[in-house]
């Protein structure tokens, strides 16, 4: 299977981390990892090729130059260029047939190779739906309402079929078009569902499974799993860590954040600490969490923003 992601040199242990949990929880299958860098340093690189190989897959780095790419950037949001550039994957490796994206604050815990099995001949990408609240985001972009809209912070690409279709042209068309300048929110995520409506092979949600589906609310879950959440929650194959606040920052509550420390023990970064996020807002406020998190799980008090694990 050949995986792709896009990264700065910052983000390569994290890059490295999502590997890690990737490799450890398919042991049978063989990998090629792709990685399009805007930036990556000697010392990153030569850790991330002697990490991968050391598990016996392959590593090839392309170092793609912001200003050379086609991207309104200024349309990119806060997110900034690298999830669009999985939009150039079909250019970018025209010997590759399938790619999965993958986003960097995602850890896997199970097998991929039922991704593989996927009919994709009629189909541009799979992906798994976004939460409840993204059934906004299909009027915004006049969508039928009974339209798919999926996360692409795991996308399955059929590149045979973006090339013989030229969807990729279509992509940026209608990314650089002024009149789509307001309607675009999402970057890249809107684009897809927009252009590739129609040709979207629906995943099952245990491919990305975002990490508020686990507060006890429940209102993020899509209408549509809630019968069956604990069931989701259970078989889990992708948990996206959807928050500003990611699980290697010291203020991120999450429990199951522990998962990412487990694999980043794996990697040759894993004596990094990151501390704080930007959301910070001090050890009394922390504290606060900490104490409702642990008065939720015993059962003293509910809380709509605690985690049921």
């Amino acid at each position: 299977m050949h995986l792709l992601f896009a990264t700065n040199d910052a983000y390569v242990p994290h890059v490295a981390t999502t590997l890690a949990s990737i490799f450890e929880n398919n042991m049978d299958m063989q990998f090629v990892v792709h990685i399009m860098a805007t930036e990556i340093s000697d010392d990153n690189y030569k850790k991330l090729k002697k990490f991968v190989e050391r598990y016996h897959h392959l590593l090839d780095v392309k170092i793609v130059n912001p200003d050379d790419l086609e991207i309104d950037l200024s349309i990119c949001g806060k997110w900034g260029i690298f999830p669009s550039l999985k939009l150039y994957a079909a250019e970018l490796y025209p010997n590759v047939d399938k790619i999965l994206y993958i986003d960097a604050d995602m850890i896997c815990l199970g097998s991929l190779k039922p991704i593989e099995s996927v009919d994709m001949t009629e189909y541009y990408i799979a992906a798994s739906t976004d939460e409840q609240g993204a059934e906004r985001h299909k009027q915004r972009l006049n969508l039928p309402h009974d339209a798919f809209y999926g996360c692409a912070g795991l996308v399955w690409f059929n590149l045979n079929k973006w090339r013989k279709e030229d969807v990729c042209r279509k992509c940026f068309n209608y990314f650089n078009s002024p009149a789509n300048r307001d309607i675009i929110k999402w970057g890249e995520q809107d684009v897809l569902n927009k252009v590739c409506q129609g040709h979207i092979y629906e995943l099952p949600i245990v491919y990305n499974m975002f990490s508020f589906y686990w507060l006890h609310h429940g209102r993020n879950i899509p209408i549509r799993y809630r019968d069956n959440m604990i069931e989701h929650k259970h078989n889990t194959v992708i948990i996206h860590y959807i928050d500003s606040c990611k699980p290697w920052f010291k203020d991120n509550h999450f429990p199951l954040k522990k998962y990412y420390w487990q694999y980043h023990q794996l990697t040759p970064w894993k004596n990094e600490t990151y501390g704080y996020s930007t959301d910070y807002e001090g050890k009394i406020h922390d504290l606060k969490i900490i104490i409702k998190q642990m008065l939720h799980s015993l059962g003293i008090k509910k809380y709509d923003y605690a985690y049921d694990i």
